[in-house]
């Protein structure tokens, strides 16, 4: 195999492009002996002659013309190269694979990744759905940039040293509840209430589901049938026929809460959460460029009812 290195390629292509020795040398910079001895070498290494000199003048052989072709790919190829890492390292491309533990938030989430890109054109934000039930998992194993994730608001955050915590708006959880349901009558539902009713949830597995496996089960008030479904307009629907109860995002389903509906505050600490988009500690300008734009998106959103962006 030929040792054939880019100081080489750059010789080449400086010597055919300014036709001389001489002015090939000031523009790399370097004597015009110097030059000449990578000639000279590069011709060595692979025994053949990549110029000519003919009536004083300097063309290249065949096995100098092919080696001029590959040149100009490796080093428009490399200046390309050179520009990308800059533009990387100031946040201005890139891709980022972001998710959230909660499918009601891809109810604004694309909103502002299409705002971002009209601002970033050369930035590639990617839902990535898959991450949605564990995304710190995905954050540790490089499938994932950016996480928006929950807690309960009172709860003290355990800030872990592999990531790095940005708190960016505050909601509510409300029971809808049919007005012909009994419950209705009530200010205020409890864990215990849920004992006799069908829970109308999304669609996602018993085991992933925070209000049952975090408030229902350790307070014995498991529902008494659960149906799940994919959309929340049809879980409202089914909340209106009087077929189920359901707990929502108070933002989320407040607009689309008919007259014979009603949203009731849900007695348990789980109904507040602070929403956070974490990363790995070590962030890049991309991922801080991206948070500083989605907390500045969430805070001009209009005013809702149990949402609450921080400033």
């Amino acid at each position: 195999m030929f040792n054939i290195n880019l100081q080489h390629l750059k010789v080449i292509s400086a010597i055919e492009k300014e036709g001389s020795m001489t002015r090939a040398a000031e523009t790399l910079y370097i004597s015009q002996s110097a030059l000449s001895h990578h000639v000279q070498e590069l011709e060595k290494k692979i025994d053949a002659k990549v110029f000519e000199r003919r009536n004083k003048k300097l063309y290249l052989t065949p096995v100098g013309r092919k080696m001029m072709d590959t040149a100009e790919v490796v080093l428009t190829e490399l200046q390309k190269l050179g520009h990308e890492i800059q533009s990387i390292k100031a946040g201005n491309y890139g891709t980022i694979n972001i998710s959230t533990e909660c499918y009601t938030t891809y109810n604004w989430l694309p909103r502002i990744i299409t705002k971002y890109h009209q601002v970033h054109p050369r930035v590639t934000v990617k839902i990535a759905d898959g991450a949605t039930r564990a995304p710190l998992m995905h954050l540790q194993n490089g499938t994932l940039d950016v996480a928006l994730v929950s807690k309960p608001a009172n709860e003290p955050l355990d800030d872990h040293p592999s990531f790095k915590y940005t708190p960016v708006f505050q909601d509510e959880l409300v029971v809808v509840i049919s007005k012909d349901n009994p419950l209705s009558k009530r200010k205020l539902i409890s864990p215990k209430d849920f004992r006799e009713q069908t829970l109308i949830a999304y669609d996602i597995e018993d085991r992933e589901n925070d209000l049952i496996e975090n408030v229902l089960k350790p307070n014995k008030a498991e529902p008494a049938r659960v149906i799940k479904m994919p959309l929340t307009e049809v879980i409202l629907e089914m909340v209106q026929l009087n077929l189920g109860i359901a707990v929502m995002a108070k933002w989320l389903i407040a607009p689309q809460v008919s007259d014979d509906m009603t949203m009731l505050p849900l007695q348990h600490n789980y109904s507040k959460r602070a929403w956070y988009l974490v990363t790995l500690a070590d962030q890049s300008q991309l991922q801080k460029d991206f948070i500083s734009f989605a907390q500045k998106e969430l805070r001009s959103m209009p005013k809702t009812a149990g949402f609450k962006p921080i400033r």
